[in-house]
């Protein structure tokens, strides 16, 4: 695997685990904002995804 491709899959997985320690720190709170929490994990879950189908050599043009 190219070390460029490597480094695009690194980007996304670091996104992905910001947005997660997010919903972590605002779920944390005295009043969580719940609908914030579940944007972030969502945007966590289509990071990650985002990572393994650069992994995977998929085209962007062929992702949903």
């Amino acid at each position: 695997m190219p070390p460029e491709q490597v480094e695009e899959i690194r980007a996304w997985l670091i996104k992905a685990a910001r947005d997660l320690e997010a919903a972590r720190r605002l779920i944390e709170t005295e009043e969580p904002l719940l609908d914030i929490v579940v944007y972030h994990c969502q945007q966590s879950i289509e990071t990650a995804i985002k990572g393994f189908l650069t992994s995977e050599r998929i085209p962007e043009e062929a992702r949903p």
